[in-house]
């Protein structure tokens, strides 16, 4: 269908003059056709698909339509791979789940117990007792760290650790584990260069440095002979995410970045913030009371962004398709924010929901603050997830403990459960706007565990005669999925409640036209790829996708960062949106990005020339930037005297924002360097 056939073209032509290529397809395109059609296009006879586990079924059968004469089996066991000489039918398309590819036997420490130490001494204890010591099962070297300390149990069960003396391993296999053997490492082992090709699908998830996952994609990537990667969502809006998916699939990166060169990969193609307070003539603000440490005020940050000088790695070998370009005549795709009010309503003792969200807030920001200043980030977690949770968990209430001193930190009061919060009200109303217009809505709440608030939601619709049906890990497994859920709209079902994890990958949701987020979700990759699930070839009715947050809450606080990531994964497609989700987070920081946009729409031609324009693209930012720094320097609980912010270009060229005033309502003077400029001209 429509630049299908040119992609396919265009990934067979890439496949046979380079080793690694990326198939970058917008959620819906059909990337399973173009990727199969590729590889028989391309003359491969032996194509390995690593795929999620719901999705493995779903692989057989569209490879069968797509190649009729070819052959589509799954693999589990070793065994059956060993029997893959006796299929018929080629080009062979043989289907691993990532699961089966990493999945391994569990292994426990071997070492035996001894008295004597390494001088051959009997080491005792305070006592005079004799102590045991893990001793190597070759060679009985007593077991010890770097520091010739003897290590414990828990020591070793955390690392497979070999003998310094033998090089013996420390470490052997629990029989009352599982009985397996990970597939990608049998296959790199005993059947290197079989496959012609891996077919890598949705290869953001493989994204991960240490991530089994990826390991084991990796090692599947060196036993074959090429490789094409599959993904929705190249980039999660930090260039790290992009390293470590190009470091594995492609030779070129690895030739200029080693495995331990996520900096250097930022510092050249990322967005570095360096902060630095400076408060004296010496830069270290504290000097350790019983040691040599010393603390400095500089705070080196990666920034949601990316250099354009990245493409440079994915022009050559990467194909860019969106659905637009695949499916003619698709209906309107649209995404809004609502930033909805805490309520006031004074409900229990005199308490709402707005106050009892100042209340936690003010109680965790002193005790994370006091944390803060000792050195310790220890509380940084429970305060993100408890203003996160509370506002809708309310009725449940909400108490953080310091897992150091054991003593509250922070608590809200849980509200009455009869009562309708406002977004609640704000879904009811949009399911009851939805269900009149005949159109299911499908809602993404991300808390689902220990802070699940689905039962709560499930009643708030149920009680509204609305037909609800909650999708859980546990419901069903991953590849019956899609089965279940068309059995619940075959009932009637008008909404589903579903963590967007379940259903971000694979799953087409064409029946549910309208998706509301609760909640917010900080994975760029999952939140793009379970925004599409229903705005795919075949969908006639318009989609709708509504975010939904509480106004001046860290919720809004946290959509805005998403938004900017979002920016930044769209830009390196090619996209420069200026509507949805993507626009709620562009404040004026990003000059370059905002630049794009003009040239690349239908601005006219003036005289003023390329240099002129980014002047006056400057001056609006800066009087921007000093309208919206107002009212924050103002509001500042406590202030520096001097804040310098530095963003490193690429190539090494850096400059300066600098913000210097104090807490009394001035307006800061703000200033900018050569940085963006010179960012501009290397453009």
């Amino acid at each position: 269908m429509g630049a299908q056939a040119d992609a396919i073209r265009a990934c067979a032509l890439s496949l046979q003059t380079h080793r690694a290529t990326n198939l970058v397809g917008e959620m819906g395109t059909g990337k399973t056709t173009i990727g199969t059609a590729a590889a028989a296009l391309a003359g491969f006879e032996r194509v390995l698909v690593l795929c999620p586990p719901h999705l493995v079924r779903k692989w057989q059968r569209e490879v069968k339509a797509t190649m009729p004469a070819a052959n589509a089996v799954i693999v589990r066991t070793i065994s059956e791979l060993s029997r893959l000489d006796r299929v018929g039918g080629w080009p062979l398309f043989v289907i691993l789940s990532r699961e089966q590819a990493k999945l391994s036997y569990r292994w426990k420490p071997a070492t035996v117990s001894r008295y004597i130490g390494r001088d051959g001494s009997v080491v005792r204890d305070e006592g005079g007792r004799p102590l045991r010591l893990p001793c190597c099962p070759s060679c009985f070297a007593p077991v010890v760290d770097d520091e010739g300390l003897p290590l414990e149990e828990a020591d070793l069960a955390r690392k497979k650790r070999s003998c310094d003396r033998c090089h013996e391993p420390l470490w052997q296999a629990d029989c009352r584990g599982p009985h397996r053997y990970p597939l990608a490492d049998y296959i790199s082992r005993r059947m290197g260069g079989y496959f012609d090709l891996l077919l890598i699908d949705e290869q953001h998830e493989y994204k991960a440095r240490g991530s089994a996952q990826g390991v084991a994609a990796g090692t599947l990537a060196e036993a074959c002979k090429a490789v094409l990667t599959l993904t929705g969502t190249l980039m999660g809006g930090y260039s790290s995410t992009l390293f470590w998916l190009l470091w594995r699939f492609s030779p070129a990166v690895r030739e200029e970045f080693s495995y331990s060169d996520e900096s250097k990969w930022v510092g050249r193609h990322g967005i570095v913030e360096r902060i630095t307070r400076k408060g004296g003539g010496d830069d270290a603000y504290e000097d350790g009371r019983s040691s040599r440490r010393r603390s400095y005020r500089t705070r080196v940050v990666e920034k949601p962004g990316v250099s354009p000088a990245v493409l440079f790695h994915l022009i050559g070998n990467s194909v860019f398709v969106r659905l637009s370009d695949v499916a003619a005549g698709l209906p309107a795709y649209g995404e809004e924010v609502q930033l909805i009010d805490l309520d006031d309503t004074e409900l229990l003792d005199g308490a709402s929901q707005a106050s009892s969200y100042r209340q936690l807030a003010g109680q965790l920001e002193a005790a994370v603050r006091q944390a803060l200043a000792m050195g310790s980030k220890r509380l940084l977690g429970a305060y993100l997830q408890a203003l996160l949770a509370y506002p809708d968990a309310c009725t449940r209430g909400e108490q953080v403990v310091d897992p150091a001193s054991g003593t509250i930190i922070g608590s809200a009061p849980p509200l009455p459960t009869d009562h309708r919060y406002p977004k609640e009200q704000a879904l009811l109303d949009l399911v009851e706007t939805e269900k009149a217009q005949g159109r299911r809505v499908l809602v993404y709440v991300t808390h689902t565990a220990s802070r699940d608030i689905t039962p709560r939601l499930e009643s708030v619709l149920s009680e509204a005669g609305h037909r609800v049906a909650c999708l859980k890990a546990d419901t069903v497994s991953p590849d019956r999925r899609e089965e279940w859920v068309g059995r619940r709209v075959e009932e009637g079902v008008d909404v589903l409640l579903v963590h967007p994890k379940l259903v971000q990958t694979g799953l087409d949701l064409i029946d549910f036209p309208t998706l509301v987020w609760y909640e917010v979700e900080y994975s760029v990759y999952t939140m793009r790829q379970a925004s599409r699930r229903s705005w795919r070839i075949g969908q006639r009715r318009p989609v709708r996708v509504v975010y939904l947050a509480y106004r001046g809450t860290l919720q809004a606080q946290a959509l805005t960062l998403v938004a900017r990531k979002l920016q930044a994964s769209l830009a390196i497609e090619g996209e420069l949106p200026e509507d949805g989700l993507a626009s709620f987070g562009d404040d004026g920081e990003d000059m370059l990005l905002a630049l794009a946009r003009s040239l690349t729409g239908n601005a006219e031609e003036s005289d003023e020339g390329l240099e002129a324009l980014f002047v006056s693209a400057q001056a609006a930012e800066s009087l921007d930037s000093i309208v919206d720094t107002q009212d924050t320097w103002a509001s500042a609980n406590k202030g520096e005297e001097l804040v310098t912010v530095e963003v490193r270009a690429e190539h090494g060229q850096t400059g300066c924002a600098t913000l210097d005033g104090s807490v009394d309502g001035r307006t800061p003077s703000v200033s900018y360097g050569k940085a963006a400029a010179q960012q501009l001209r290397l453009l």
